[in-house]
């Protein structure tokens, strides 16, 4: 009879949360499948819009489509490209194994796709299996024409990346990423969750997008923690602010005899980075900001694994690489931001 009742309430929790979520949904996402009911401790909710007013124009950025339509999946939905509607889909741990905490998750793919699977959905399943919600964010890609090759298109990107300005090229990602925060901390109450609690992980140029919300200007539009998995913002080389206040006058010079630091106005929030050794795409790039959040007085947790490549996000390769996750969980975990009333 427990076990009945048990379930039932599993079910109906799913139904109410999924009619819940109605009101806000994309276009696309009202005709998708109704939310399925939790499935392993997780709630999957259909996708909303980052911008359900409207998405601003950005005027310097090269990638906007002519017309904005559905997303383009391809590879039974692992990649999607031409996102234009950017949205973001609810992972939720069942009620009672909810801690408060919660994670934006946005996937890498070179500003021209998103590897949503391997990126974006299993990281979400992994973190809410363990109390953690999870929203998968689909930030706008740059629009590639039907009549472009992918050769041509990659190509365009590449050099886009490489001799635009700063920052350019994810400036789309990084603004609906804020827009997403903005959305998921505004309905935190409805997804169970704390929005002082809420922070952000990111894939390659998932990376750029999350580690631009955590340089946001605002202080309170920043993620209260950050995850940069092979990737990293793209600033060469980034302005940091002080993790900590200049020690008065007479203060000893040699660490070991300098009392605990007195943290800045400002400073950013926590990071973890994770990336393998083998990764000739982003690794200088990733070593540098480390040594610049280094130097600026933070203390990063870093993981160079000895293999694994780039973009390996979920995917088992018998590598060290592949425990990246469960550290991330256990820094989350130490951290305390999944104790309601310690988060830092």
């Amino acid at each position: 009879m427990a076990g009945h009742r048990r379930r039932l309430f599993t079910a109906a929790t799913a139904l109410s949360l999924a009619l819940a979520a109605l009101p806000s949904l994309t276009a696309a996402a009202s005709e998708a499948a109704p939310a399925a009911p939790c499935v392993q401790g997780v709630c999957v909710l259909p996708a909303r819009q980052v911008w359900p007013t409207g998405q601003p124009a950005l005027a310097d950025w090269f990638g906007s489509v002519p017309n904005a339509g559905p997303d383009e999946e391809r590879e039974g939905g692992d990649v999607v490209f031409n996102i234009s509607r950017p949205s973001y889909q609810p992972f939720l741990p069942e009620p009672g194994r909810a801690t408060g905490a919660a994670v934006l998750v946005a996937p890498g793919g070179g500003f021209r796709h998103l590897s949503v699977r391997k990126d974006g959905t299993e990281v979400a399943q992994f973190l809410a299996e363990r109390g953690i919600a999870a929203f998968v964010l689909r930030y706008r890609t740059i629009y590639q024409p039907p009549t472009e090759s992918a050769e041509a298109y990659r190509q365009r990107v590449f050099t886009a990346m490489t001799t635009g300005p700063q920052g350019q090229i994810g400036a789309a990602g990084a603004a609906d990423g804020l827009q997403a925060l903005r959305e998921i901390r505004a309905h935190a109450a409805e997804f169970g969750i704390d929005p002082q609690r809420v922070g952000a992980v990111g894939f390659s140029a998932g990376g750029h997008v999350v580690g631009m919300l955590a340089l946001a200007a605002d202080l309170r539009d920043r993620p209260a923690f950050t995850g940069l998995i092979y990737g990293l913002p793209l600033l060469t080389p980034p302005t940091l602010p002080p993790a900590h206040l200049p020690y008065p006058p007479g203060t000893p010079k040699e660490p070991w005899l300098q009392p605990a630091p007195t943290p800045a106005p400002g400073a950013l929030p926590p990071f973890f980075i994770a990336m393998a050794q083998d990764d000739r795409l982003v690794g200088t790039g990733v070593r540098g900001f480390y040594a610049a959040l280094m130097a600026a007085g933070y203390s990063p947790e870093l993981h160079l694994y000895a293999s694994g490549g780039h973009s390996f996000g979920m995917k088992t390769q018998g590598t060290t690489s592949d425990l990246w996750a469960e550290s991330f969980h256990a820094w989350i975990k130490a951290l305390g931001f999944k104790q309601a009333g310690k988060a830092r």
